[in-house]
């Protein structure tokens, strides 16, 4: 598998991408002039999920600010390479840039087993456990707050889908529950999200063995191909480089304001 398959094409992998989270973290998709399109969250503020894509012409910028500042979201532009970057250069100065990692692995029968009790839950809202891991993710009692006021609810009211089958991992450890992860599968194909360690318990490779554990998972379920999206370089990207994930694109979120 390369680059230039089908399946790992910008397109491929963000439409994917928007098929998984919809009706959780993502509520919809507006399709503007030339092939522009506008990705947003009704619940949850951060460009991450509310952006545009496919904005090359003035036309098309219009369209997308209008189409964020109607659901009072500051525009944000999805640029799938350098040269998207540089044509929205062209059309406004950016506040902040960050470059993502578009990731794939082919799981195999042969991962290795996690290094904890792993317990698996088939619904499309995660439990309590899951939780508890999700929102303390972090020792930022901002990061926190934010979890809590946005992320949290929206993962409790996720309904279900036709063809979508929502995972959701918790590792635990002596203490507890310790690691989580989000699989969203549909047909062959699955997507990683949420994948989080308690603050209190990183730097113990939980996060490298609930990845893991997700792989095999995804395996078992008839997935051979799992994808996931994270910030380019450091840790983060190192820890899905070690349990097998290569990156196939590389796109730039471009924000009009700092988030």
């Amino acid at each position: 598998m390369t680059p230039r398959d089908p399946d790992l094409t910008f397109e491929a992998l963000r439409d994917a991408h928007v098929a998984a989270l919809f009706g959780s973290l993502i509520d919809g998709v507006e399709h503007g002039p030339g092939g522009a399109g506008y990705v947003w969250s009704r619940s949850i503020p951060d460009p991450t999920l509310n952006f545009a894509f496919g904005v090359h012409r003035p036309d098309q910028f219009a369209w997308a600010g209008a189409a964020a500042l109607g659901r009072a979201r500051a525009p944000a532009f999805l640029a799938r390479d350098d040269a998207e970057v540089a044509l929205l250069r062209d059309l406004f100065e950016p506040a902040a840039l960050y470059p993502a990692s578009w990731m794939v692995a082919w799981p195999r029968p042969s991962s290795s087993a996690a290094g904890g009790a792993i317990t698996v839950q088939a619904a499309p809202a995660p439990g309590p456990d899951f939780e508890r891991v999700f929102a303390h993710l972090s020792d930022d009692p901002g990061v926190r707050t934010h979890l809590r006021r946005f992320y949290i609810p929206a993962l409790r009211a996720a309904r279900s889908r036709t063809g979508l089958a929502p995972l959701h991992l918790v590792l635990r450890d002596a203490t507890g529950p310790a690691a989580c992860a989000s699989l969203y599968l549909r047909g062959d194909r699955a997507g990683l999200y949420n994948v989080s360690t308690r603050a209190d318990r990183q730097r113990r490779g939980l996060g490298t063995a609930v990845t893991v554990a997700a792989l095999r998972e995804a395996r078992a379920r008839g997935a051979t191909q799992v994808f996931l999206q994270c910030p380019a370089g450091g840790a983060v990207e190192a820890l899905y480089v070690r349990a097998g994930f290569r990156t196939v694109c590389a796109p730039t979120l471009l924000c009009t304001s700092p988030p």
